[in-house]
């Protein structure tokens, strides 16, 4: 199958997708013929390692390819086409990957990274708890030191590759003081290994879309781990958890787009050859709708997606481009599926085209690897501690054209004397241009200037006098004020807030 490559992509980059996508061309069938026979995919996993690309990010001195985030989004997006094979794939080589390369010692990676290369180590990562979701930081597993030995106790669920792992990242709680629960300091990192006295297989749980796809239920009843395998300091869990999440979320994006272009020439391939009402279903416009869609969402996501790869290899951390990169590819695969079920018919019901199984294997994506609600919260917050997004934007009002518009010019009212006359002048006139807004104390303080204790002590003054209300934050400051109607009152004579448009006729006013 041909591979679309990007302008900026080096010659390495395109060559290493025409091999990849060959290889993966080559093991379509065997991949399929798994799923029919109800086998787990073992044998092919070793094909994947014995090309060495588990080892797709791993530096080269541990034996792997080092291709970086645009080699490795390849790697991701080509091996995904093997139904269950990618699944394991991405759980397995991003299983704790950039947790051991910043955390782990140079001891730790010479043992984990060379294994992970060969793909002679699968792994998994174990954070989901009974308690334990979304809210990460909730862990109910527990490690307690004796001698050079952790003693562990509790439960893991959800555990995609669980069972047939040879290693897990684990998190355990290791404190029980709330001043650790408060500061995210309660959490400690350890790799669990298979074959562990006390770590037992509980449950595979059947997922939808998770075709034999293991997922597990973990036991831990007095599991002794030894303090070599903890990787970081203790209580510095949760900074482990977090090394690596864009670069995790971009490559979870880039195997979920892997299905989109075989979908796409099944559905011309189908389309092509389906007649209804004496012509092909391709002519119908409502078919070529729905197949335009898919296309441009498949676009969409994939140019984003190679985007975010090459701002990680330039050094960058784009948290929010990861999460909405990871949302928006899990979305449109949902929507194709949905699409391509409908454009098939019947025919897309049976399990003998593939176009069912992406519905159910897109709604897995859209729960794993961070949920699409935590990842919109991830979205917002980081935005919100950013200038770009959250610069204000002025209006001041216009007496030319007698409206508020945008404007960088100073307030009429800067450099007016700090007093309660003038402040609540510059709040009250706020409501003529923002009737229904409150203003921060840096709104007032850029439109009459001067200090922003004494702003916040006139605030205090008119408050008492219940000419301005005012909200606080969550540590009791005074975040946000607006004026009272009586204040509104006193600020200005009511002429002063009437407005009208131009072809509302004085006879009707009042």
């Amino acid at each position: 199958m041909t591979v679309e490559t990007f302008w900026w992509w080096s010659q390495e980059q395109k060559d290493l997708a025409k091999r990849v996508n060959k290889f993966v061309d080559e093991h379509i069938e065997e991949a399929e013929s798994y799923l029919w026979k109800k086998q787990l995919p073992l044998p092919l996993i070793k094909k994947i390692g014995a090309e060495g690309y588990f080892g797709s990010a791993i530096p080269k001195k541990y034996g792997g390819l080092e291709l970086g985030a645009t080699g490795t989004a390849i790697v991701c997006e080509q091996i995904s086409r093997l139904v269950a094979v990618g699944t394991l794939f991405g759980g397995s080589t991003f299983g704790g990957l950039h947790q051991l390369l910043k955390h782990g010692t140079e001891e730790q990676k010479q043992k984990w990274l060379t294994k992970m290369a060969s793909g002679e180590s699968i792994g998994a990562i174990t954070i989901t708890e009974p308690f334990a979701g979304s809210d990460a930081a909730n862990v109910m597993t527990t490690a307690v030191k004796e001698g050079d030995n952790w003693i562990v106790n509790g439960k893991k669920r959800f555990i995609t590759g669980g069972g047939i792992a040879d290693r897990y990242l684990m998190y355990a709680r290791t404190s029980k003081d709330p001043g650790d629960r408060k500061n995210y300091s309660h959490i400690t990192t350890f790799i669990l290994e298979k074959g562990t006295p006390g770590f037992s297989l509980e449950k595979i749980n059947s997922l939808i879309g998770l075709d034999m796809v293991p997922n597990a239920v973990l036991s831990l009843e007095d599991a002794v781990i030894p303090d070599k395998n903890r990787i970081g300091p203790v209580g510095k869990g949760w900074n482990v958890m977090m090394a690596g999440l864009n670069f995790e979320r971009t490559m979870a994006a880039a195997g979920t787009i892997g299905g989109f272009l075989d979908t796409i020439r099944l559905l011309f391939h189908y389309t092509t050859r389906r007649i209804q009402f004496n012509k092909t279903t391709s002519r119908l416009q409502g078919i070529q709708n729905e197949i335009a869609d898919i296309i441009a969402n498949y676009k969409l996501a994939r140019l984003f997606v190679y985007h975010l790869a090459k701002q990680i290899d330039d050094g960058q951390e784009p948290a929010i481009e990861a999460s909405i990169a990871k949302n928006f590819a899990t979305e449109a695969i949902r929507d194709m599926g949905l699409r391509a079920v409908q454009v098939l018919g019947g025919d897309g019901l049976t399990k003998f085209y593939p176009v069912e199984r992406i519905i159910r294997s897109a709604k897995i994506g859209e729960i794993a690897a961070g949920t699409t609600e935590i990842n919109k919260y991830v979205t917002y917050r980081m935005a919100s501690r950013m200038a770009l997004y959250t610069e204000p934007v002025r209006f001041q009002w216009n007496e030319e054209v007698n409206a508020p518009i945008r404007s960088l010019k100073e307030s009429k009212f800067k450099g007016l004397e700090l007093n309660e006359e003038n402040i609540l002048k510059v709040i009250a006139h706020n409501y003529k241009i923002h009737p229904g807004l409150y203003m921060t104390p840096d709104d007032v303080r850029y439109d009459i200037g001067g200090s922003r204790g004494t702003i916040l002590e006139i605030f205090k003054a008119l408050a008492e006098k219940e000419l301005i209300v005012t909200h606080h934050d969550r540590a009791g400051k005074v975040s946000l004020v607006k004026a009272t109607y009586d204040g509104l009152r006193k600020a200005f004579p009511k002429e002063y807030y009437r407005w009208f448009p131009d072809w509302y006729p004085d006879s009707e006013k009042f």
